[in-house]
């Protein structure tokens, strides 16, 4: 896959950074040498990573947007230095390409190696789901990319893989990960400090105290049984996935990066030793009254326009607010522009062979089998009113925390042409990490309780099929219809949403459309 010019600048940016770390970790390292040579020099071991992002700076390679913000260092569990940048890409901007090149590119330039250890921190089940799958397929252009970087010899893991410290040696490992599995109280507290029989090679036999010390010198922070303490001659390493991490010193992705930015997540993730770590967020976070103050190091700050000058994504955002008190109305009106649309893709598969299947994405109020009734707009009741209306019940699906439709096999591939879905009912369980290029209308139900969900909501319909616009300008665009709500609290709302989808610049893409 050939990266999309925004893409292509991003990874130039990451190629400018990796030259000045190298550069700098080299300065460091003969500091360093001559400290060992004579501890007695007063000298101070410069900090390689800070050094590295005031040379971008200087040469105004960083995002101007930050200029005045400060860089912001990180230290792993041993108090060294660690590379840590921020990668400010919106929602539909092609984050895991990016991450996967970005691997690709780290391990080369800052490794000098194709083997090694990839920890890709995900936030939330569906992300970790898509990311496990492309991953591990081989066809996919994402594995592609790490398998041209690690000459094919790849492996994907999961936290419960068995994991030997030959397969790192050997393999380009990725390890893909939910937040919640890394986040802990106390290391006792969470299985990947737990001693565990298929994590072999990292952690010497217990009998051998003085290889145990030795380690323990090298990684004061590696978990010992019981309350032993790693400053004690006499401790015993565990044989954890936890410590083989802090002993491999993974190349850290973190997808979502604003969602690991607590005190919890940062020393968990910290504390596995990364040698470098890539946060991607199409909204990062900043936390200025932090003690100290911390802040996302942003390398690189895309804007909505690039990924709009990419067709990538669908515009501009039509928007009508429907008046009345049924909201039928407003899933009947939502159904015919989805009918539209079905027409104009028809068209366009007739013509050029593309094939699109545009999809409508119904907000209800509740999804609960004891909450229907109450005056409040239930999941059956848009089901029932969809099959009246003429659909099969094939082309609905539900998908709310206890319903899920998508997971049945013939609904599991949303673009496949044997997919019949046309409809997905849900109250918010499509709001993170969801993906699917064919939504195209989304139909608010629920507008007038919960706009939230709306902001929310409005980027799962974003994205454009294939990334590449049609020609046909209802297939290029896409649609919100919302009931009962005013008009400037809709398009508030959208507004919003862009933003949280790092796309507020494109505002002015929002159109209102006169009631008929």
């Amino acid at each position: 896959m050939k990266p999309k010019d925004y893409q292509a600048q991003a990874l130039e940016t990451l190629d400018t950074w990796l030259d000045a770390l190298v550069a700098e970790r080299g300065k460091a390292e003969r500091v360093a040498a001559v400290l060992a040579a004579d501890p007695t020099l007063e000298i101070e071991l410069p900090d390689w990573t800070a050094k590295a992002w005031a040379s971008l700076k200087a040469a105004g390679r960083l995002p101007p947007s930050r200029a005045n913000t400060p860089f912001s260092p990180r230290k792993d569990g041993v108090g060294r230095p660690v590379p840590n940048a921020c990668l400010k890409v919106p929602t539909a901007g092609g984050k895991t390409f990016i991450a996967a090149s970005a691997v690709a590119r780290i391990q080369a330039k800052l490794l000098g190696r194709n083997t090694g250890f990839v920890l890709w921190v995900v936030p939330n089940e569906a992300i970790y789901r898509q990311t496990l799958t492309r991953l591990s397929n081989r066809a996919d252009f994402l594995r592609q990319v790490l398998d041209r970087a690690a000459a094919g010899r790849v492996k994907i893991l999961t936290k419960d893989s068995p994991l030997d410290a030959r397969d790192a040696e050997a393999n380009l490992c990725v390890m893909v990960l939910m937040l919640q599995s890394a986040n802990r109280e106390t290391k006792e507290s969470l299985r990947l400090f737990r001693d565990r029989g298929n994590v072999r090679g990292f952690i010497p036999s217990a009998d051998d105290i003085q290889a145990h010390w030795k380690l323990l010198q090298a990684a004061p922070n590696l978990s010992c049984y019981g309350d032993q303490e790693a400053a004690n001659l006499g401790s015993i390493v565990k044989d954890s996935l936890g410590n083989a991490l802090a002993l491999l010193r993974p190349v850290v992705v973190l997808d979502e990066g604003h969602r690991g930015f607590s005190d919890l997540a940062l020393s968990t993730l910290y504390g596995f030793n990364p040698s470098i770590v890539l946060e991607l967020s199409a909204t990062p976070k900043d936390r200025p009254q932090a003690t100290p103050p911390l802040f996302a190091n942003w390398l690189v700050d895309i804007r909505g326009a690039a990924l709009a000058a990419e067709e990538m994504i669908k515009l501009p955002i039509e928007v009508l607010a429907k008046a009345g008190d049924d909201w039928r109305d407003c899933l009947r009106e939502s159904l015919d522009q989805l009918n539209r649309l079905q027409t104009e893709a028809d068209a366009l598969r007739a013509s050029t062979g593309r094939y699109i299947r545009p999809i409508l994405l119904v907000q209800v109020e509740r999804t609960g089998k004891e909450e229907r009734g109450g005056g409040f707009i239930h999941t059956e009741d848009a089901r029932e009113f969809l099959l009246t209306a003429g659909l099969r019940d094939a082309e609905i699906a539900v998908k709310t925390a206890d319903v899920n439709d998508l997971k049945s096999p013939e609904n599991q591939d949303l673009l496949s042409p044997r997919n019949a879905v046309r409809v997905i009912i849900t109250k918010q369980a499509l709001q993170e990490g969801w993906d699917c290029p064919f939504a195209y209308v989304l139909c608010c139900l629920a507008a007038n309780r919960n706009l939230g969900a709306l902001t929310q909501l409005v980027g799962r319909i974003l994205r454009m099929p294939e990334a590449q616009r049609t020609g046909v300008k209802a297939l290029d665009e896409c649609y919100v219809l919302t009931h009962r709500a005013q008009t400037g609290d809709v398009l508030d709302a959208i507004k919003r949403g862009l933003e949280d989808e790092g796309m507020g610049d494109l505002a002015l893409n929002i159109r209102e459309r006169a009631a008929d």
